[in-house]
């Protein structure tokens, strides 16, 4: 059988769970690294929309209490690196709290 024809193996909910979070941290850091909050939001826009199936699979665990469950062993291992990126995300949305771009970027992780 060829390569290409082989099933691919669905994604456990540990590695929905991982991508989903680096999604995030890729999108604040794109916010980070950015000099004004407009090109700031439009920086986390972008990122945004090159991952944003990322964000669509992690809300999705999240709405299933099984294949979350599933994930609970590796959130835990994780919870202090999640601590820090909500602390960063905080620190973003206060000093662009006024920046349309950025809003609406954070926005589109919470509904993607």
């Amino acid at each position: 059988m060829l390569a290409s024809c082989r099933e691919r193996r669905a994604p456990s909910p540990a590695e929905i769970a991982a991508r989903g979070w680096r999604a995030h941290e890729l999108v604040i850091a794109a916010g980070e690294h950015e000099p004004t909050c407009a090109i700031a939001g439009r920086a986390m826009q972008r990122v945004f929309a090159e991952h944003r199936e990322d964000f669509v699979d992690a809300l999705e665990l999240e709405r299933d209490r099984d294949r979350l469950r599933q994930a609970t062993d590796y959130l835990e291992a994780h919870a202090r690196e999640y601590a820090d990126l909500a602390t960063r995300m905080e620190a973003l949305s206060d000093r662009c709290s006024d920046d349309a771009t950025v809003e609406a970027a954070f926005h589109q992780m919470e509904s993607p």
